[in-house]
C-alpha cells in the first residue's frame, strides 16, 4: 500500500518536471503598466562620519596598523614619482 502511494508521488513529480514553452504573448493587446501610488525615492548624501561615530558599521572601522600602512606606502609612492 504504501508503495502504491510513493509510486504515485514520484510520478506526479515527475509530470511536473516536464519543461514547457511560455505561451506568446498578445501583440494585438499591449501590456500598459499601471503608475504607482508609493512615493518617489528622495536621494540623500551618505554620512559616512555618522555610520562609524555610532558603531553600527563594523567593517568602517580601520585598525591603527592599517592605516599606518597605508600612510608609510602612499609616502613612498609619492617619493617614486617625484
Amino acid at each position: 500500500m504504501e508503495q502504491l502511494i510513493e509510486e504515485e508521488e514520484i510520478r506526479l513529480l515527475r509530470k511536473e518536471m516536464i519543461p514547457r514553452a511560455q505561451l506568446m504573448p498578445f501583440f494585438d493587446r499591449p501590456f500598459f503598466p499601471q503608475r504607482s501610488n508609493r512615493p518617489l525615492t528622495v536621494p540623500r548624501e551618505p554620512s559616512f562620519m555618522s555610520m562609524m561615530s555610532s558603531g553600527k558599521c563594523s567593517s568602517c572601522i580601520i585598525p591603527n596598523s592599517q592605516l599606518y600602512s597605508f600612510q608609510q606606502s602612499r609616502h613612498t609612492l609619492k617619493a617614486i614619482y617625484k
